[in-house]
């Protein structure tokens, strides 16, 4: 007997079917293809990433040689496998440390430090900010480091950010990095774009030391803030641009009247240096930034960030 033939209905459906298993097919072989290049994008640059941690990790190596050899500035590229590692190397103390806001008492409790509160208030003075601004802030800011729950006349603890939304509270320790001042009550964006160039979050407390040597016209306020009545900003820039080369041979020599005047704080040469080094692997490119305690009898890399700084 033969078979009976399909009709036309038939012959549609099955065309149908077939076609709709291949585009099922087609999609299924599309995903595993795009699957195939994810995991071979994540795979190279995890690649990348490590050969990147590696030249950084060189170049790290290779910076405390050369301060170890006495260098403290300066920049270059070192080729490194799979690419390059650019190094740049900075004073990191010539600014105000916002921990020098507070002094460590005998228990290890953190106080406000009046020292530290009058040179931030002339600091903020000489960037045009009013008395009427500057002293609640820079209170609000020694609150928000000190380890008490005393408020400064003008300051602000724990209490007042419990009435926020969301509810917050003080650090009650030393700051990591200056951006964490965003969340001090005063701080508005447009005061942390003018304050933040002259700040920095150095680890320790009770002193902020600029250095003499390494300072550069412009930066005259940050000699100035120690002793704004004796030594204006105008006369600070004076001497700086006055140095002899290679730097004044001793403070004494700098600053003339103004020694001693509140200017304990004052190195001549540089303890904290900031390198910023950059691995360019493969095209991409990894940021790091180390500070350095040039202080010791060996210098030593005390803090790492990674990525684009968004807080210095």
């Amino acid at each position: 007997m033969n078979p009976r033939p399909c009709a036309p209905l038939e012959r549609g459906a099955a065309l149908l079917a077939v076609l709709l298993l291949v585009a099922i097919m087609a999609v299924l072989a599309g995903l595993m293809l795009d699957r195939l290049g994810l995991a071979t994008r994540l795979a190279a640059n995890a690649e990348a990433q490590a050969a990147a941690q590696r030249g950084l990790a060189e170049g790290e190596a290779r910076l405390m040689a050369e301060l170890a050899a006495g260098g403290r500035s300066g920049q270059g590229i070192w080729r490194v496998p799979r690419g390059q590692v650019a190094w740049r190397l900075d004073p990191g103390g010539n600014c105000f440390n916002v921990n020098a806001l507070v002094e460590a008492q005998d228990n290890g409790a953190l106080r406000p430090r009046a020292a530290g509160l009058m040179e931030l208030r002339a600091l903020m003075a000489s960037l045009g900010m009013q008395s009427t601004q500057a002293a609640p802030l820079a209170d609000a800011m020694a609150d928000w480091i000190d380890s008490d729950g005393l408020a400064l006349p003008a300051g602000a603890e724990d209490d007042t950010y419990r009435r926020q939304s969301p509810v917050y509270a003080t650090a009650g320790r030393p700051l990591l990095a200056v951006g964490e001042l965003r969340a001090v009550r005063g701080m508005t964006p447009a005061l942390f774009a003018r304050l933040s160039p002259w700040l920095c979050a150095l680890p320790e407390v009770g002193t902020s030391p600029v250095a003499m040597r390494s300072l550069v016209p412009g930066q005259g306020r940050l000699l100035a803030m120690f002793a704004p009545d004796a030594l204006p900003v105008a006369r600070a820039e004076q001497i700086i641009a006055q140095a002899p080369p290679g730097g004044y041979a001793d403070l004494a020599s700098a600053l003339g009247p103004a020694q001693g005047l509140g200017m304990g704080e004052m190195l001549l040469s540089d303890r904290w240096l900031r390198a910023q080094l950059v691995a360019t692997i493969d095209s991409q490119l990894w940021r790091e930034e180390v500070l350095i305690d040039a202080g010791r009898a060996v210098p030593q890399i005390v803090s790492r960030t990674w990525g684009d700084p968004a807080d210095e």
